[in-house]
């Protein structure tokens, strides 16, 4: 089982490319990935009403494809997104990845779908295996320890209407011109991880639209997965 690796960066370059037969000339922006917030919304704002177990009460040995899952929340999310299943690890049947981008025009956009069912061991259930890969992940995104040089995390928040525990977190890098949010979300033993970042013209998407994305996102998959 692949573990979530922090600390990475989803390098978007964009100056120079070329795209079908000819070559634009854009702004390059870089979209960070695994990171948290050092800041907090008040002091670690807390969304949603009181903490309810999730519906999906069976634990999965399998996830369904990213790609098909997602795809219409990436639709309202990157309108005109090209998509492409992830290619930086083997997927098999316990995870499953797909990103949508659109890197051409003033609102550039990339959304990074990935779904995990996390494995029992001898010693642990797989829901309480993924409730530890999901606490060691939360503490490394919002205590910020992943972040790279340029990178400024300034929001984070726990969501406890998605899921059985949840949490977002955006980060800046205002040289890069880009923003990013990352949420997180556990439904029984499988975590629900998306990465939503990008830029308006020559700004970041704010903390807002980035944070709200990546939720809306995560909370149409976990939907999905509840359904069956």
């Amino acid at each position: 089982m692949r573990e979530r690796r922090t600390g990475r960066r989803w390098a978007i370059i964009l100056g120079g490319v070329a795209a079908g037969a000819g070559a634009c000339a854009l702004a390059a922006f870089a979209i960070l990935s695994g990171v948290g917030a050092s800041g907090e919304r008040g002091s670690g704002q807390i969304m949603g009403g009181a903490a309810e177990s999730s519906p999906m009460s069976s634990e999965r040995s399998l996830v369904p494809d990213a790609c098909e899952v997602a795809d219409k929340v990436a639709g309202e999310l990157a309108p005109g997104a090209d998509r492409n299943q992830g290619d930086n690890y083997q997927g098999n049947d316990r995870q499953s990845q797909c990103v949508w981008g659109a890197y051409t025009g003033d609102r550039k956009r990339q959304l990074n779908v990935e779904l995990r069912a996390i494995e029992g061991t001898p010693e642990q259930s797989p829901t309480d295996a993924a409730r530890r890969s999901f606490e060691a992940e939360r503490k490394a995104d919002e205590s910020g320890k992943a972040l790279l040089a340029g990178q400024e995390l300034t929001d984070k928040t726990r969501l406890t209407d998605l899921g059985d525990e949840g949490y977002v977190v955006y980060s800046v890098d205002k040289g890069q011109g880009a923003g990013e949010a990352v949420a997180n979300a556990r439904v029984v033993n499988v975590l629900v991880t998306v990465h939503y970042a990008g830029s308006n013209g020559s700004s970041p998407l704010g903390a807002s639209d980035a944070m709200d994305g990546a939720v809306e996102a995560v909370r149409d998959v976990a939907g999905a997965l509840e359904k069956g």
